[in-house]
């Protein structure tokens, strides 16, 4: 169950810095929207280290791509 959580929220963290979806469509579409760093927080590197290494455990190596491409 937590992992669901863990799972969720990286993806909707993921899709809100990545401008696939916005906050208000993560809102209106999640029951329960979760995100891995506030939305009104800027990310450090240790926390794009853990999406990416969030993404290579389930082999999405194009969103760690991207995420490198957001480190400092």
């Amino acid at each position: 169950m937590i992992e669901k959580f863990i799972d969720m929220g990286i993806i909707n963290t993921y899709d809100l810095m990545t401008g696939k979806r916005q906050f208000e469509e993560i809102v209106k579409e999640e029951e329960l929207p979760i995100f891995f760093i506030n939305p009104e927080e800027k990310c450090d590197n240790e926390d794009l280290d853990t999406m990416i290494d969030y993404f290579v455990s389930t082999e999405e190596y194009e969103k760690c791509i991207v995420l490198t491409k957001l480190k400092k």
